[in-house]
């Protein structure tokens, strides 16, 4: 059974709070079949929601390879969760490479690269949103080159108008030959270039066989604009202290390069790049670190596309610690992330301490490391320089980036801003509520959603120490607390949600994944308001 669960009618025991009542979820009850081995909600076409299922085919006794074992199929759903249609996905070969899933306003695309002798092609069928195939599906293009799936990333517009093909061919002893094949939204070849200089690497590797476009909302080295024009971050193959901006337009194979500098004896950890469509601008930024990890460098820049030249350039160097610690004491995960238009920002979480991993922790430090001069490290703390802001609601804000607090509790958050503007300032937060992280995942458990000019957090909270709920705490540019937006409460669950499985499938909508007591997967779709951010009523 999957339905519709309104705020209102999930917490009319706290009806006393007036601003709970505007939030709209939508949730998918667990698959009960034996044979479902996983399922994963790939997006939402028009007003239908696709899943792709994974399911356990009757074993055989000659049964070795996966693709005899597993079967996939795609799972569609109305509006209210109820099921519309269901067909196999297609048969994967061995000149499959890589398979993209494309869900748009109209339409949904399956993309496969496949691999042949010297040759590499692209196959693309397309749905309507309720499943009906439109046509057999039809070669977009070849090229004379084989290379394998990781060697191509898939981007799209924020518009969702163009979608850019980009393939790096490795060259024995030289750079790898960029091409880059730019699509409208009805798989029409636009342009095809090649880029060839002595500068072009490949930014990042989207290794899963089964990936998604990337979109203008997620985190990443690689951007489209609405225009064609798009944008690469990648490490410079000649100084290692460097990396590059590259601004290549779709109209010919010229290519504007500007080069944003490292600190020395730093290391690069996360790059990131943002486009405004409207001012035609872009922001980038890189987060590098030094033999202390805690020790942090952004540097971020404004471009502008029309002008092909940067307006701000400034770095921002602290400690993730208060002074004169150098060393966390618990686990840790970050996520930098971009905030449209207004900078970018390191949440910091905090999980168990391990402490009692160091039997001695004094000769640790005997060796005289450079990067330590960026903040003293007198083990005479001053008490004025550990002083907090008290909590409120378990969350606290400074007016500058410090380290926050000299202990950590598991699940606290620490939040880092950086402007991308001179009339903009640096602050820093700490948000400090109960989480239980899965060690094995990369991922934060809170779920941070940028929507126009707010911050949602996502995350698990107690009420009275009892049920589990989805909770939220909305920042405004500033890093206040809006208390008059739709927080904290989503609605009463018997299970606690896998944020750090949560996914974006579009700009105003979030997939959370969870799992019931028996082991059965089912999720969760939070809808925001396109304009505001703000909840749906």
């Amino acid at each position: 059974m999957r339905f519709w669960v309104y705020l209102t009618s999930a917490l009319l025991p706290f009806a006393g709070i007036p601003y709970l009542s505007a939030q709209r979820v939508m949730y998918c009850e667990p698959v009960n079949d034996r044979w479902t081995i996983r399922t994963e909600l790939v997006g939402k076409v028009g007003d239908y929601y696709w899943m792709q299922s994974t399911h356990r085919r009757r074993a055989t006794a000659r049964a070795v390879d996966p693709r005899e074992t597993e079967g996939q199929t795609f799972d569609i759903y109305d509006s209210r969760m109820k099921p519309v249609n269901t067909f196999p996905s297609i048969d994967i070969t061995e000149a499959t490479q890589k398979e993209y899933l494309i869900p748009g306003d109209n339409a949904f695309d399956q993309l496969i690269v496949l691999g042949g002798q010297r040759k590499t092609s692209f196959y693309v069928r397309r749905f309507q949103p309720d499943g009906t195939p439109v046509g057999r599906g039809r070669i977009l293009d070849s090229l004379p080159f084989n290379e394998s799936g990781n060697s191509w990333l898939l981007v799209r517009s924020e518009d969702r108008q163009l979608i850019l093909l980009v393939g790096f061919q490795s060259i024995t002893s030289y750079p790898p030959k960029l091409h880059a094949l730019l699509f409208d939204q009805d798989w029409h070849l636009l342009s095809r270039r090649v880029y060839a200089s002595p500068n072009i690497t490949q930014p990042f590797i989207q290794d899963d066989f089964t990936n998604y476009p990337l979109e203008n909302f997620t985190n990443s080295p690689v951007k489209l604009a609405n225009n064609g024009q798009w944008l690469m971050m990648s490490p410079s193959r000649t100084d290692a202290n460097f990396f590059l901006l590259f601004h290549f337009d779709p109209m010919d194979t010229a290519m504007t390069i500007k080069p944003i500098g490292l600190p020395l004896n730093s290391g690069m950890e996360d790059v990131n790049l943002a486009i405004d469509n409207q001012r035609e601008e872009v922001t980038a930024a890189i987060l590098s670190t030094f033999h202390y990890d805690v020790l942090k460098n952004v540097h971020v820049v404004h471009y502008s596309l029309k002008q092909k030249a940067c307006d701000f350039d400034s770095s921002y160097r602290f400690s993730t610690l208060v002074p004169g610690k150098v060393r966390d004491e618990n686990l840790t995960k970050e996520s930098f992330i971009a905030v449209n238009g207004n900078g970018f920002m390191l949440l910091k979480e905090y999980g168990r301490p391990f402490t009692e991993w160091y039997d001695d922790e004094g000769t640790m430090d005997q060796q005289w490391d450079p990067s330590s001069l960026m903040i003293p490290t007198s083990t005479n703390i001053p008490e004025k320089a550990v002083r907090s802001p008290a909590l409120h609601d378990g969350y606290a804000r400074y007016p500058s980036l410090c380290g926050l607090g000299l202990e950590h509790l598991r699940g606290d958050l620490g939040i880092f801003y950086f402007p991308c503007r001179r009339t903009d300032s640096c602050w820093s937060a700490m948000l400090s509520k109960e989480q239980i992280t899965e060690l094995n995942s990369p991922n934060l458990s809170y779920f941070a959603v940028p929507r126009g000019d707010r911050l949602f957090l996502l995350y698990n909270s107690f009420f009275r120490n009892e049920n589990p709920y989805g909770s939220t705490t909305v920042l405004d540019p500033r890093g206040d607390v809006l208390n008059d937006a739709i927080s904290p409460m989503f609605w009463k669950f018997k299970t606690i949600l896998q944020f750090q499985q949560a996914r974006q499938i579009s700009g105003d909508e979030v997939v959370i994944p969870y799992n019931n007591y028996f082991g059965r997967s089912g999720f969760a779709v939070v809808k925001f308001n396109v304009s505001t951010g703000i909840g749906e009523p």
